[in-house]
Formats: C-alpha cells, structure tokens, sequence
C-alpha cells in the first residue's frame, strides 16, 4: 500500500499565479493543494481472498465497460458542444475586437504554462482565465472512447487476470486465506503487444498505440488511482471499481462494489445556467405529452439508450424547446448507425421482387468501415447483423444477372435457402457479429471472382436458386460454392507472397551481414599492416566480432593481404624509376 504525502503549494508561488490568473482568495489554494493530494481510496476497492476475472467475471466487467463508455460517450458530445460554442465566440470576440499588448503577453504566458495540461483541466483553467481577461482563448476538444479501445481492454483485463493468478499462485502455497483489496494493475505496454491466442498474434498494434488507449480510458476514468514509478517499471492503475466485477475463487461468488450505480464521474463538468427546476421525471412527462408519444412505440422490452435520459443540445436549443406549446413541432433526432443499418433490412419477398426488377445491378455495399463499427459497438443482435449481411450479399452478386431476367419465385428460393442453412452454428444460433465481418470480406471477394468469370467466358449465370445451391461445389456444376476453392487459392498465393518476402528479407539481412564482416576484417588487417595493431589484438578482434571461418583463413588473408600491398610497392617503385629517366632525359 503506497501513502501519498500531501504537497504545500509556496506561498511565493501562489501569490505569482494568483497575479497572473486570479487567484485572489484562500479557499482558491486550498482547492489547488486538494488537487495536488491525490490518497488511494481504498474505501471502493474490492475485497476478495484470491480474485480472477474469467468466465462470468469477464463477461459482466465488459458488460459493464460498454455500458459506462456509452454514457461516458455521450456526455463528452454534450461537452463538445459547449467547447464549440466558446470557441465561436473566442473567434467572434477576436474579430470583433484588437488583442491589447497585455492581452497578448498573458495569452502567450497561459499557453506556454498549460500547454501539457489534459484537455479538461485546461478547459477549466481556460474559463477561469476568460473571466478575467476576455474571451481571447480556446478550448480543446475532449476526445471520445472508439470502438477499437474495447479491443484493446479486453487484452487488458486478460494481462490484469494473469497477474491475479500469479498473486494467487503464491497465496494458495503459503496457505493465505485472509481477504485483502484486489492489488493494482500493472500496465505493461510491450506485454500488450505480445499477447498472443493459439500462437498468433492477438492485437498487431504498437507500444504506443497501448499508451494512447491507456490514456484515453485515463481520462475516460476507466483507469483510476494513476501511478508511475520510472520509465523502467510498469505503470500501475486500478481499475474503476463501478465497472470491475471479479470471481473470488476461494468462495466460487461473483464480488462487485457494493451500491453500484454506473455514472460518469466527470458529469459535473458541464455547467448549465438555465437549468430547469423540475425534475427528470416531470421534466421527461411534459415532453412526452407535447410530443403525443404513444405506448406503442416504446415498449416495455425496449431498453433506455442515453439519448431518452439526458439532453445533448446547447442551453439556448433547449431554452427553445421548453417555451413550446402544446401544437409544437417535434425536434428530428438523427438516427443513429445501428438504426439506419437496421432500416436498410427489406421483407425477403420484397427483396426478391427488386432483385427480379434488377434494382440493384448498379448496387454499391455498405462500407465495411460501417459493419467493423457496428460489429464491435453497435446495437444490432447478431440475428439482424446476419440478415443485413445476406440482404446486402444478394444486392451485391444481383450484377452478373444484369444480361438476364431471373423470376422473383428463384430469388425467393435462394434467399430462403440461405436463409435456413447459411451463417448459423451447430447450436442454430446465428453467428457473432465479429465474425461476420470477416465473412462478408471473403463473400465480397468471391463475388469479384465470379462476376469475372462470367464476363471472361461469356457464359449466363444458372437461375438463383439453382446458382447458389451448396451442392454445386464443382467447376462443372457452375455454382457459387465453387468460388470457396479460389478463395482458398488466393489465401494459399498470398501466404506464399508473405513467405517470399520473409525469404527475401532474410537473404538481404545475411548479405549485409557478409558484407560488413568482409569489411570489419578488411579494416582490422589494414590497421595490422600499419603497426597500429599487433597480431594478438587482430586475432582477438577476429575471434570475438567475425564469423569463425575468418580466424580459420586469417594466415590466408594476412599473406595475401602482404602480395597485394608488395605488388602495389614494386609498381610504384617503377614509376618513379620512369619519372626520374625521364628527367634525366
């Protein structure tokens, strides 16, 4: 357990900064030292006798996480949203108005002394300094949690796990069966990068790329109690005990902070001067009575996503929207990625109808970008993944039919099928949606492939139905499934391109060795030759920094080296005779 000492400020120091920025009272230093004092809390910590986060531990804290990044998410657009208003009018005040030379010497004077602040803590000591001085600077803009950072906390909770169990390892032999808080994460950033799954490489990312994720689940304050202790040791962390859920092994119970209540700890950031009076809940019945939102469109299964329980417009959208009456307009909310996805899923009749018309023989696919986001963050259920994922593999393979008129009663056929049998386990559930994406990556390579083959032999394509029944395996046959073995072929091309190139790599690598060896040796028996070394030092020279077969060929070397350097001075020694002949001459 680390105490942490509480630091004074000087008061040399504080009347300097209370000169420059305002700070004109006693209470102001006593909340600088508190922010300075940062003491573990150790009264939320988790109490466990051998803790690990395995099986439902690991499901429920990434439960958890999405749910505190979803909140976490959209209260920093509500913050961004006033961070753009300030800035619009620090670009507005400057227009308007000529920066004094003190202005100036004190904007200057901010930046340079901020400058390594984190964003929110320099937003606040940007407001402050506004008070005082006019709106002359900025802020930064708070950069939300993506979808890849759950990536990479998964490999951290599996990092964290392994140091529990070791932890637990040495208690179990030392017959310890006390309880004591969960011990502190240790972050090790090349650790992170080495993880691996079934011998392959489970994140291929960087050092670096783990620090920026680190920091912004830091500020995001998945990670609490920040300590570093050196470049050289691991930083150590806790994580926010509303989110970790462990297994105590000793007990066979699922352990969590007791009262849990997920909530973003940095909500009171936001100021809101025209706060209403009444409560959430009044406040949430008179909208719903202007808007005459009905039973029915919400049910009682549906779940509560952020954007029914808080607001996210600026005060003077939200100023507007109170004063409207009964006959008001109802604010257009923008849909968000999941729902537009979802409103883009057609009946499979109507489908096949449009597939018939040859609506879709100009067909661009949804961008994968989409799917990878909506894979790993989205709302959709894997259900609805998989059938936005068909609808959009016929849409897509509908061009090789562009020459021909398939009926809508083959279309309905072979959607049906693949309906029934495609993309679903031995257990008839469909398919995680992070698997998919991988799926439809290949599917829409194979639909290049066949679309032209069918161009290249001029060949019409069978009817739907027929065309992709997943018996027709064969080049003969002319099925979709033949186009599984190409993409076999071109996994197998690209895997001997990989290892051509790690072929070639290597071959470079031990031609540069061979050359700067001859080198080192050429240079060492040049220097033997002009008496700044003796043999003994060449021949350790040779034996400790070149390959063995060079100390086996150094008498070899040494004695040609001599024929060369007295070839080199008889003809030098000729061409002086010449000269001097010549002279004579």
């Amino acid at each position: 357990m680390r105490a942490s000492s509480q630091q004074k400020i000087d008061d040399r120091v504080f009347s300097l900064a209370s000169n420059l920025f305002g700070f004109g009272n006693t209470e102001a230093k006593k909340q600088m030292e508190q922010t300075i004092a940062m003491p573990l809390q150790l009264d939320n910590r988790i109490i466990a006798v051998y803790p690990a986060i395995i099986e439902e531990a690991f499901a429920t804290t990434m439960d958890n996480y999405r749910k505190y990044i979803a909140s976490y998410n959209f209260k920093t657009q509500a913050e961004n949203e006033l961070i753009q208003k300030h800035n619009t009018s620090v670009a507005q005040f400057c227009e308007e108005n000529i920066l004094t030379e003190v202005q100036k010497g004190f904007k200057n004077v901010f930046l340079l002394k901020n400058k390594s602040l984190k964003p929110r803590a320099y937003n606040e000591a940007v407001t402050e300094f506004c008070e005082c001085y006019g709106m002359i600077v900025e802020k930064k803009k708070i950069q939300s949690v993506k979808y890849a950072t759950e990536i990479v906390f998964q490999n951290l909770l599996h990092l964290y796990n392994s140091q529990l169990m070791k932890r637990n390892e040495k208690f179990i032999k030392a017959g310890l069966t006390t309880k004591r808080p969960i011990q502190e994460f240790k972050i090790n950033s090349f650790l992170v990068t080495e993880l691996k799954r079934k011998e392959i490489q489970s994140i291929a990312i960087c050092t670096k790329t783990v620090r920026n994720h680190r920091q912004r689940l830091e500020e995001a304050g998945v990670f609490t109690e920040y300590h570093f202790s050196g470049q050289n040791r691991p930083v150590e962390v806790h994580i926010n005990p509303e989110i970790l859920v462990i297994l105590d092994i000793y007990t066979s119970k699922v352990k969590s902070v007791e009262n849990k209540q997920l909530k973003c700890v940095f909500w009171n950031l936001l100021p809101d001067n025209n706060e209403s009076t009444r409560t959430i809940l009044n406040e949430y019945q008179k909208n719903e009575n202007v808007e005459n939102i009905s039973q029915d469109i919400r049910s009682s299964g549906e779940a509560l996503t952020p954007s029914h329980l808080f607001f996210t417009g600026t005060h003077t959208s939200k100023e507007r929207i109170s004063n409207q009456g009964a006959g008001a307009k109802t604010v257009k909310v923008e849909n968000t990625l999941s729902e537009k996805l979802q409103n883009l899923i057609l009946h499979p009749q109507e489908l096949a109808v449009n597939l018939a018309n040859g609506e879709y023989h100009n067909y661009k696919p949804i961008d994968i970008r989409y799917l990878f986001k909506e894979a790993f963050s989205g709302t959709l259920t894997n259900d609805e993944f998989r059938e936005l994922a068909l609808q959009d593999f016929f849409k897509s393979i509908s061009k090789i039919y562009r020459q021909s008129t398939p009926f809508a009663g083959s279309w309905k056929k072979a959607i049906n099928l693949y309906y029934q049998n495609k993309w679903i386990a031995f257990t008839g559930n469909s398919f995680n949606k992070s698997v998919l994406v991988d799926e439809i990556q290949q599917m829409r390579w194979r639909i290049e492939w066949a679309r032209k083959w069918f161009i290249k032999n001029q060949f019409p394509p069978l009817f739907p139905y027929e065309y992709f029944d997943m018996t027709r395996k064969t080049s003969k046959e002319v099925g979709f499934e033949y186009t599984k073995g190409k993409w076999n072929e071109h996994l197998l091309s690209i895997a001997k391109y990989d290892a051509l190139k790690k072929k070639q790599a290597c071959d470079a690598v031990r031609r540069k060795e061979s050359i700067n060896h001859a080198k080192k040796c050429e240079t060492a028996l040049n220097r033997f030759f002009k008496n700044k070394v003796t043999y003994t030092q060449l021949y350790d020279y040779v034996q400790n920094n070149l390959p063995s077969e060079y100390i086996e060929k150094l008498p070899d070397l040494i004695l040609k080296k001599s024929l060369q350097d007295n070839q080199k001075t008889i003809a030098i020694g000729e061409n002086e005779v010449v000269k001097y002949s010549l002279f004579e001459f």
